[in-house]
């Protein structure tokens, strides 16, 4: 009965994919033929069928990689039959890149299938965007359909998870995204809807055929940790889906084009992939720990009505890709000019940018929610922590999706302004609020075996904290080695030119912040050697560090600003707000800002010291907290 439902599951996903395929691929234009197509029905058709075939294969690929990851104890048959089955997804992933890759060059040469490969093809595999892409994304799911039969330990699993989530971004880049008003946050938008659409559909169909090897009792459980995954994945697809319909519809008459009639289409199917979520939520996974068998055939019956709705969306969105966008996401014409540059505009600029508006906006929530389970136990936490984080939160995203964003891509003193708000400001906001205490405080541990979100804090960010806060000398080093990458490696091209390389750029400087902020001013035990007054000579050599590196921004600017690609001739002219020299000075004033701050924290952390009546009070109720948790 199962492998019948996974032969059920399998066949509604691809039928379903290829009719919405012909669909949309004929209505929005893609299957007619130019007056002078040599290529024939194979190349026109087989582009987006190849497309289809890689969207579905690396769905399975990283939805099985990161079910593996979240939800299945290590070790068990389930865990590797779940990479077997990536394995082969992987390898399915390859051979459709491939044959997209040999029907993209027949479709750009203009030659049929019969006209066979010759040194045109080497020249496009290397030389061509399309062709070095399609390269990369053989390579790259090669790579992981080998890792997944060698898989052994947890890092290794990681480290091909991230692998095949960056086997997206070839295509990604050389998308319709690259056309449109707003080349970087489209690109990015794009890429977070294939994450995200990947690990819902993959995830999914990998329980379908983990099914017979899952114990009943475990099911449940499992899916109820892929149902998390999967409402993440909703809301990020909803946001990202909606920036990146933003950057090709503008219009009235965009939305009423062939391409607009599609995506308002796949918005269609997202509600109802939605009210799936919502059944499965309230419904589907209380029936499966009630009842595991009986439920568990409700739960394979829903989830193949599903994966057709999902196919359904497969289907649309490789046609999408094949399909010409409106006229104005392609004109070439220059967006709205930006005003000359000010504190006003800074604070009243708009630049929305879709991976950060998800960070503050998930970051918010899940706080609020440790909050409010804390709550339950009938313990307080904290309002100056709870409002320190909400500041923290709205700093970050007034930096990252408001006017210094809008400037970053044009001057260099608001790109260094942006490192330094990230690096010094946001820390010192979001650091004393906690997160990682209300975490331990609130976060079930599990007992079967798989890794959560506790396992993971207590196996990586703990233990580099820990070794932080009792010895805070290697904040100077990670914040020298964190400039460095910054402003003199390809970095900073990146930054300038890509929302990618922006937002790279972005998450180095938050995390090095909040390292060195939390190594400064986080609790220390008088035994670990971590004693505060250590804290004040790390002060200094950061000083140190900000004003060699601010000396040096001012001498080099002129010359470091020329990645932004319209440096030479803003459309504001010669403002003396946008000299580059200004960079050294934002540095100063923001560093001078935060090291002020923070010796003031030491200094009253050290007078109130362990032998302090208060800093044991304020021990003592962390502990009670932890002790009354645990119980």
């Amino acid at each position: 009965m199962s492998l019948k439902m996974q032969a059920v599951a399998g066949t509604a996903l691809l039928v379903a994919g290829m009719l919405s395929l012909a669909w949309a691929y004929n209505y929005g234009g893609g299957a007619d033929p130019g007056p002078l197509d040599r290529a024939g029905l194979a190349v026109t058709w087989g582009l987006p069928a190849a497309k289809l075939l890689c969207n579905l294969a690396s769905a399975g690929t990283i939805g099985t990689l990161m079910l593996a990851a979240f939800a299945l104890p290590r070790g068990g048959a389930a865990y590797f039959e779940a990479l077997r089955w990536a394995g082969w997804s992987a390898a399915v992933w390859a051979a459709g890149a491939c044959i997209h890759t040999s029907a993209s060059f027949l479709f750009m040469a203009n030659r049929s299938p019969a006209a066979g490969f010759d040194e045109a093809f080497l020249t496009f595999l290397i030389g061509i965007d399309a062709g070095r892409s399609g390269t990369l994304t053989i390579l790259i799911a090669t790579a992981v359909a080998i890792s997944c039969s060698r898989l052994r330990g947890p890092r290794m699993l990681a480290l091909t998870t991230v692998t095949a989530f960056a086997g997206l971004l070839p295509l990604v880049m050389t998308s319709h995204a690259a056309g449109s008003t707003d080349h970087a946050d489209s690109t990015t938008a794009l890429f977070v809807h294939s994450a995200t659409a990947a690990v819902w559909l993959g995830g999914l169909l990998a329980l379908m055929v983990l099914r017979p090897v899952l114990p009943p009792g475990q099911l449940g459980a499992t899916v109820r940790r892929y149902s998390t995954l999967a409402l993440v994945c909703f809301i990020a697809l909803a946001v990202s889906g909606y920036m990146g319909a933003l950057a090709t519809i503008s219009t009235i008459e965009a939305v009423f084009s062939p391409y607009g009639a599609i995506v308002l289409a796949k918005a269609g199917v997202l509600i109802i992939l939605g009210v799936f979520g919502a059944f499965h939520r309230r419904w589907s996974i209380n029936r499966l720990e009630l009842a595991p068998e009986r439920g568990g055939r409700l739960f394979a019956a829903l989830a193949v009505a599903e994966l057709a709705v999902m196919g359904i969306a497969s289907g649309m969105a490789a046609a999408l890709a094949r399909t010409e966008p409106p006229p104005a996401a392609t004109s070439g014409e220059p967006g709205p000019v930006l005003p000359e540059p000010g504190l006003w505009e800074y604070l009243s600029g708009w630049a929305p940018d879709p991976v950060w508006s998800l960070v503050c906006g998930f970051a918010v929530v899940i706080y609020l929610s440790g909050i409010r389970r804390l709550h339950t136990t009938g313990r307080s936490w904290p309002l100056h922590r709870t409002l320190l984080w909400l500041a923290g939160v709205a700093v970050l995203f007034i930096v990252t999706n408001g006017g210094v964003h809008a400037y970053q891509g044009y001057l260099f003193n608001a790109h260094v302004l942006t490192q330094m708000m990230l690096t010094a400001i946001v820390p010192l906001l979001l650091v004393p609020a906690a997160p990682l205490t209300l975490a331990t405080l609130t976060v079930i541990a599990r007992t079967d075996g798989s890794a959560g979100a506790k396992e993971f804090l207590e196996r990586t960010v703990q233990p580099v904290l820990a070794a932080l806060r009792r010895d805070p000398f290697p904040a100077v080093p990670l914040l020298a080695a964190s400039l460095f990458a910054i402003y003199y490696t390809p970095l900073l091209d990146w930054a300038a030119t890509g929302q990618i390389g922006y937002s790279a750029m972005s998450l180095l400087a938050l995390v090095t912040g909040c390292l060195a902020t939390a190594a400064l001013t986080g609790n220390q035990d008088p035994g670990t050697g971590g004693a505060p007054g250590r804290r004040l000579p790390v002060v200094a050599g950061i000083a140190g560090l900000y004003a060699f590196c601010g000396w040096r921004l001012m001498e080099q600017a002129p010359s470091m600003e020329l990645p932004w690609s319209t440096s030479a001739g803003r459309p504001w002219g010669q403002s003396p707000a946008a000299a580059a020299e200004l960079a050294g000075p934002a540095m100063w004033s923001i560093a001078a800002l935060m090291l002020g701050i923070l010796t003031v924290m030491i200094i009253f952390r050290r007078e109130s010291g362990p032998g302090d009546p208060r800093a044991g009070a304020a021990n003592s109720h962390a502990r009670s907290l932890r002790e009354d948790v645990a119980a």
